[in-house]
């Protein structure tokens, strides 16, 4: 990271663009830290498990695992570099409100400072995901699979688990993710649910963490604030803001319950260890990772992981009652998602999408 990050603020401030991304990008390599040593070959492993997952899904209800695409071996500082510009559904529109809001006299300073959290906490996350799925609100601008090499070994070293089942496990669950993301319904679903739920929030300036009336800005105050996800989250309030988050924690929860469901159908002689994986995965899941609550805190959002049990077992449901490819209608509108009540009640969901 460069040493003259507030000399540039000048030069930003100035600018017409919502969120620097080139300086996200410069400041999350830089959290990134020891990005991790790719073992040679590694390029033609990871294709060969994907190629293995793509023929264990080709036949399984409620997804369509695409063919084309492109496998990306990655360290933490090129998967930071490559995804931080993917979480552009958060950081714009909440630079946007910021910078726009008429009682908010920091508006342009606070905009940058987005970027710079959202590329703060892309550096975080890329310490521990496995691949692009794994935080709650993936980045979605990149095409193709992208698997962060190092930290899939040490997942399995830390946990004493088989690297090839495990190494089949992520392969499996990145490709099931990808493909639901592929479809226009999932993408779609989560920007419109994000940016309702940024619309309802109203600026507090009573929240402002800084003086506007000061002169100049302490540098030391800058940086600890751009490390400090939770200034933003204080700055909002919002009398819609349950509703809408309990959205976002079922849309969170029905694309964690849908891999686990598929993955749980599958014969268990493929993944004989799949139990002990899914225990680590639930344990990770129950500490999440400084990146992970970065991630949360930033929108002051809490998503329950628990929620993703009860959708698995929704879609367990609908296979039964309605046919094993009755899934397959909510990848395709944005429209055909569960609502917060509906994961409990499957009826109400296929009388509202399945029925009509």
């Amino acid at each position: 990271m460069s040493d003259n990050i507030f000399d540039r603020l000048a030069e930003m401030l100035a600018s017409s663009e919502s969120v620097n991304w080139e300086l996200a990008a410069e400041l999350g390599t830089s959290i990134a830290g020891d990005e991790g040593a790719l073992s040679p070959g590694s390029d033609a492993h990871w294709n060969e498990y994907v190629e293995t997952a793509r023929h264990f899904l080709a036949d399984v209800p409620g997804i369509r695992p695409q063919t084309d695409f492109e496998v990306h071996v990655v360290d933490r500082r090129q998967w930071t570099s490559a995804q931080v510009r993917g979480f552009e559904y958060l950081a714009t529109p909440l630079a946007e409100k910021l910078r726009e809001d008429p009682s908010n006299p920091m508006g342009a300073l606070f905009s940058i400072l987005v970027g710079l959290q959202v590329g703060s906490m892309a550096g975080s996350l890329s310490h521990r995901v496995m691949g692009n799925f794994e935080a709650a609100l993936p980045p979605l601008s990149s095409s193709g699979l992208w698997l962060v090499a190092p930290n899939v070994e040490e997942f399995s070293t830390d946990h004493g688990l088989d690297s090839k089942q495990v190494d089949l496990w992520v392969a499996l669950n990145e490709l099931i993710h990808a493909s639901m993301f592929a479809m226009p319904g999932a993408p779609q679903r989560l920007r419109n649910l994000v940016s309702t739920y940024i619309e309802g929030l109203e600026f507090n300036p009573q929240a402002l963490p800084m003086d506007p009336t000061a002169h100049g800005f302490d540098p030391e105050e800058l940086g600890r604030i751009v490390q400090d996800p939770s200034f933003l989250s204080d700055l909002f309030t919002g009398s819609h803001r349950e509703e809408d988050l309990a959205e976002i924690q079922t849309f969170v929860a029905v694309v964690e319950g849908f891999p686990e469901h598929v993955l749980g159908s599958l014969d268990p002689k493929l993944l004989p260890e799949l139990p002990a994986l899914q225990e680590a995965i639930d344990r990770r899941r129950a500490t999440p990772s400084a990146g992970e609550q970065f991630l949360q805190r930033l929108l002051g959002i809490d998503l329950e992981g628990p929620l993703h049990r009860a959708a698995a077992e929704f879609f367990a449901e609908i296979e039964q009652r309605w046919g094993p490819d009755s899934a397959v209608r909510m990848w395709a509108s944005t429209e055909s998602f569960p609502h917060s009540h509906e994961l409990e009640d499957p009826v109400a969901w296929a009388a509202r999408v399945l029925l009509p």
